[in-house]
């Protein structure tokens, strides 16, 4: 059961996404009005498409929240754990690792292309941030995705694999390879960023025997590359 709200977790995200983009296509060829309602939910240039994202997000980590509660699972399903000052540190260093990693894959990608163009999301998810973006953006990848994601990815599928006696690594690994793989906008380098921390929460998530831990690190990573995207906003 654990497993299937997972994936139906996801399911359901994509599907939300996809109606708001086909809702927001045919309201947006009727009429000026209706394009300016839906343009918001499909198109990531508007400002506050990173609201809509946050309260889709939202949305669908209380309905998991209340599914699992209804079913009478959430303390095993979702477990807070610890984040006592050995974790902490614990999560500090993860998160210092993950800064190191991603900056030696953005040096080998550069000495690969000068351009760094590998490191750059694929065609179609690229959009242009402005100061406007920035409460949305905030809400977006710095809150509710870690809470969102980590719920499914290091909640739901890793607790699941644990529960089926799979090896803790083995399971940290293969749920990574899942989380890197719904991160579809980046190219190879940026999978391998995604991977890592992937790797790094499911450690700290085995560590301190709950989600609070990977979720704040989860947190402070999409934290700082928000601080480099509103950095590059204010030097322009």
């Amino acid at each position: 059961m654990v497993l299937s709200s997972a994936v139906w977790s996801l399911l359901g995200y994509e599907i939300l996404i996809a109606i708001g983009s086909q809702i927001a296509g045919f309201h947006g060829s009727a009429n000026a009005a209706s394009e300016a309602f839906w343009l918001p939910w499909w198109d990531m240039d508007h400002p506050r498409s990173g609201l809509y994202m946050a309260m889709m997000l939202a949305g669908g980590t209380a309905a998991l929240v209340a599914y699992l509660r209804i079913a009478g699972v959430t303390r095993a399903a979702l477990p807070i754990g610890s984040l006592g000052l050995p974790i902490l540190g614990a999560v500090l260093a993860a998160v210092l690792i993950d800064m190191f990693a991603w900056q030696v894959i953005v040096n080998l990608t550069t000495s690969l292309d000068a351009e760094g163009a590998l490191l750059n999301e694929r065609e179609g998810y690229t959009y242009t941030l402005t100061p406007a973006h920035l409460p949305g953006e905030f809400m977006w990848s710095v809150v509710m995705a870690p809470i969102f994601e980590e719920l499914v990815f290091r909640g739901l599928l890793l607790g699941c694999l644990l529960a089926r006696g799979w090896n803790p690594w083995l399971a940290i690994a293969v749920t990574s390879a899942a989380f890197a793989g719904i991160h579809s906008q980046y190219y190879l380098p940026g999978l391998t960023s995604v991977f890592i921390g992937g790797l790094l929460f499911g450690w700290l998530r085995i560590l301190s025997n709950g989600l609070a831990a990977p979720i704040l690190a989860h947190s402070a990573m999409n934290g700082w590359v928000f601080f480099q995207d509103w950095s590059g906003i204010a030097q322009t």
